[in-house]
């Protein structure tokens, strides 16, 4: 009898231990799905990849994330090697700003739509505010392509490397463009604008197809002027509108504010037969009936310098 009670309770023993198989093979199964999960929302690939890698690597997101990320990065150079030769006439710049001292960088790429893409919106950000980390090292404020493929971008990788990936991701062609910093001095008043804004826009970053920065200054003469910022953001949109190259000598101490009627929009001398393109003698996009010189003298105001892109314009210039 107790040899029969043995094998009955061995017996119930291995029924117990086999009903649980299944638990634990679904706890398993549930703890990979979740890992899956977490594995694509960490990196934006495709499920497929993802586990894939986790198969590879026995489940282990650190080493299954590392592995995508350098398969990516390495199809991402491929693709940038083989469509390198594409046009990229479109594209986005950006202003990004902190302190005293902002910085503009332009990015290409082929169409419209990837231009409106947030994995291209997020780069141009990133691009913009890691030249602004060169402000305090950087003496001249032209930023050649040597110097902004050097710049690190927030997770560690050179700009390059962040543009390569793009490509493998958007699958067209994708070039960084030009770069500027911008730096006020103590008692510059700095401005900036982009058209048309994004809504992914947030504090210290703007990027849209066109922009301007501008640094002026403003002197207390009791009058009722605008703000700095909103007389700033006047000037910007004009620039943008306007496009002009050059800013334009300033007016002698002994001349009015106004030109003689007959004399041209402006500063009252356009034999250069370039008045169009300096920005002081422009007719002011704002309030029309004033050139940009009038409403500086208006306001008390002297522009110092500005700087505006246009996204693809050097590549139309070329064509």
């Amino acid at each position: 009898m107790l040899l029969l009670r043995g094998v009955v309770g061995a017996a119930a023993g291995r029924r117990l231990s086999t009903s649980q198989l299944p638990l634990q093979a679904a706890a398993a199964a549930g703890g990979d799905k979740a890992k899956l999960a977490k594995l694509r929302k960490l990196t934006g690939y495709s499920f497929v990849n993802c586990k894939k890698a986790l198969q590879q690597h026995d489940y282990d997101l650190e080493k299954a994330e590392a592995w995508l990320r350098a398969q990516a990065q390495a199809e991402g150079w491929a693709r940038a090697n083989k469509l390198g030769a594409r046009a990229t006439p479109q594209g986005l710049v950006c202003v990004a700003a902190l302190g005293r001292s902002a910085a503009m960088v332009e990015l290409n790429c082929e169409t419209d739509f990837v231009a409106r893409n947030a994995v291209f919106d997020d780069l141009v950000r990133e691009a913009a505010a890691g030249c602004l980390s060169l402000a305090d090292a950087q003496p001249d404020d032209t930023v050649t392509p040597t110097e902004l493929g050097r710049v690190v971008a927030s997770d560690g990788r050179p700009l390059p490397d962040r543009v390569a990936l793009a490509i493998g991701q958007l699958g067209e062609n994708v070039t960084l463009g030009r770069a500027a910093l911008v730096r006020a001095g103590p008692a510059t008043h700095m401005a900036s604008y982009v058209h048309p804004g994004h809504s992914s826009d947030r504090s210290g970053s703007h990027a849209g197809r066109y922009a301007a920065v501008v640094l002026f200054e403003m002197f207390d003469s009791g009058k009722d002027v605008l703000t700095p910022r909103q007389f700033g953001r006047n000037l910007c949109q004009h620039i943008v509108g306007m496009a002009p190259s050059t800013l334009g000598e300033p007016a002698p101490e002994s001349s009015t504010d106004r030109p003689p009627e007959d004399a041209p929009a402006g500063s009252g001398s356009d034999s250069d037969g370039r008045a169009e393109t300096r920005l002081l003698d422009q007719e002011f996009l704002v309030e029309p009936d004033l050139t940009v010189r009038e409403y500086l003298a208006q306001n008390n105001a002297r522009v110092i310098s500005f700087l505006r892109m246009e996204c693809g314009e050097t590549a139309a210039a070329a064509d």
